[in-house]
C-alpha cells in the first residue's frame, strides 16, 4: 500500500496546477461547512446564554398551570423547603426565588401595564445579570420600596431616577387589588426592547407584602453548574423537583423556539454538506478522469504487460485518496482561518431578535472538535467512494485501444 500512495503522490504532482485547483475547489467547500456550523454552533450558543443568563435563569420551577394563568394564588408548592433542597444540590450552582405577577405602573404623567418581579439581588447574581445591565441609580439598594425598571418603560413614564410611581396589583387570597408607592431607583437598559419596556423589579420582601403571599413564591430560577444538565430530560432532576404539584423545566421548555431554531440550523448543515458532495464527485471524478486520458497509453502498457486489474483500480483509488487528504489540509486550514478572523470583530447582529430571543452581542463562530475530523473523514471517505467509477473504468480498459491512445 505504501508503494500506491507514493506513486499515487507523484502521479497527482505531474499536473501541479490540476491538482490545486481541484484541492482548492474540494477544500473550499469543506472550508464553508466547517464555518457554517462553528457560525451556527456560536450563533445559538450565544442565544441560548443571552436567554438564560440575562434573566430567564437555565430552569425554572413553577406550581403547575401557573405560567398559563399567572394566577398569584399558585405558588411554588413548599417553596422555602424546595429552594433550601436546591441550594444542596451537587447539580445546582445556584438557585434564586421570584414571585411574579401582572401589575399596572403609573406615574403622574403615564401608565403602562408590566410583569412585576420580586427578586433577592444577591440570589439574583448568581443565576441573571440584569445588575450589569444598570444604566442609571443602583440595583435594588437602599430602600425596600425601591423598584427598577427598564429605560423604555422610563421613557413611556416620563420618569426619572428618584420619581415616585403607583404599582397596583391584584393580591392572593382573592385578587383584591393591592396599592404601593414605590421610588424609581434604578433604570436598566438591557438592549431587549421586551424587558426594558414591560418588565418591573422590586425586593421580594416588598413584593410578598404586596401580594399577600406571606413566605411564598412563584417561581425559582436556576442556574447549573454546566448548562448541559438544563438539556437533559433523563435527568431525575426534572421529576424530583416537579413533584407535589410543581413542574421543572429547563430553557428547552421554557423557549421552545431556540429548539426549532436547532433544527433550523442542522439543516442549513445539512445543505451545505450536499453541496459540498456534489462539488467532490465532480471535482474529484473530473480531476481522475483527465490524469487517466492523459495517462492513456502507460495504462495500456501496465495492461499489456500483464497488471491486473484490481491494481489497475488500486491505483486510481489511492491517488483520490491523495487528493482527498490534500483537500481535506486546504478546507481545515481555510475553515479555522475563516472562523478565527470572524471571531475577532463577529458578525453584528445585536438588536436583531431571532427565536424569541434579542440579539445582544456580536455573533462569533464556536469550535467543535467534530469539525476537525467528522467533516475531513467524511470528505475523504466520500471521495474514495466516488473514485470507484474512475477506478473501475480503468480496471476494464482494452489495453490494445488505449496504446492507440496518444498525447
Amino acid at each position: 500500500m505504501n508503494f500506491y500512495l507514493k506513486l499515487a503522490w507523484r502521479n497527482n504532482l505531474r499536473n501541479k496546477r490540476r491538482t490545486g485547483l481541484a484541492a482548492l475547489a474540494v477544500g473550499l467547500g469543506l472550508a464553508a461547512l466547517i464555518f457554517t456550523d462553528a457560525l451556527s454552533v456560536g450563533m445559538l450558543s450565544g442565544i441560548v446564554d443571552t436567554a438564560t443568563g440575562t434573566f430567564m435563569g437555565q430552569a425554572q420551577v413553577h406550581r403547575r398551570g401557573f405560567k398559563d394563568t399567572m394566577d398569584a394564588d399558585l405558588f411554588v408548592a413548599e417553596g422555602p423547603a424546595l429552594l433550601a433542597r436546591l441550594a444542596a444540590d451537587p447539580l445546582v450552582a445556584r438557585a434564586a426565588p421570584r414571585t411574579v405577577s401582572f401589575a399596572m405602573i403609573a406615574s403622574p404623567s403615564n401608565s403602562a401595564s408590566v410583569l412585576l418581579y420580586g427578586l433577592e439581588p444577591a440570589a439574583e447574581r448568581g443565576v441573571s445579570r440584569l445588575d450589569r445591565a444598570l444604566k442609571a441609580g443602583e440595583y435594588l439598594a437602599g430602600d425596600a420600596a425601591t423598584i427598577v425598571i427598564g429605560a423604555a418603560l422610563a421613557s413611556t413614564l416620563e420618569v426619572e431616577i428618584g420619581d415616585k410611581v403607583v404599582l397596583t396589583a391584584a393580591a392572593a387570597g382573592g385578587g383584591d387589588l393591592a396599592q404601593a408607592m414605590f421610588r424609581v431607583g434604578g433604570i436598566l437598559d438591557t438592549g431587549s426592547r421586551a424587558m426594558d419596556s414591560n418588565l418591573a423589579f422590586v425586593r421580594l420582601a416588598k413584593a410578598q407584602e404586596l401580594l399577600n403571599l406571606g413566605g411564598n413564591f412563584h417561581e425559582i430560577a436556576v442556574a447549573f453548574h454546566s448548562i448541559d444538565h438544563a438539556e437533559n430530560a433523563a435527568l431525575p432532576f426534572w421529576t424530583e423537583y416537579g413533584a407535589g404539584g410543581n413542574e421543572a423545566q429547563g430553557w428547552p421548555q421554557l423557549v421552545p423556539e431556540l429548539g426549532a431554531a436547532r433544527g433550523m440550523s442542522a439543516f442549513g448543515i445539512f445543505i451545505t454538506a450536499v453541496i459540498l458532495s456534489g462539488i467532490v464527485a465532480l471535482g474529484i471524478t473530473n480531476t481522475l478522469f483527465m490524469s487517466l486520458y492523459e495517462r492513456m497509453f502507460e495504462f495500456g502498457v501496465l495492461r499489456a504487460v500483464g497488471t491486473r486489474p484490481a491494481r489497475m483500480a488500486l491505483m486510481i483509488v489511492s491517488e483520490a485518496a491523495v487528493l482527498a487528504l490534500l483537500s481535506a489540509a486546504v478546507g481545515m486550514a481555510i475553515g479555522w482561518l475563516a472562523s478565527q478572523l470572524t471571531g475577532i470583530y463577529g458578525l453584528d447582529y445585536t438588536g436583531v431578535d431571532f427565536a424569541g430571543v434579542t440579539i445582544l452581542e456580536p455573533i462569533r463562530p464556536k469550535f467543535r472538535p467534530l469539525q476537525y475530523w467528522l467533516y475531513p473523514a467524511c470528505l475523504f471517505l466520500f471521495t474514495l467512494l466516488v473514485s470507484l467509477y474512475p477506478a473501475l473504468y480503468a480496471a476494464r480498459m482494452n489495453p490494445i485501444k488505449a496504446m492507440r491512445k496518444s498525447l
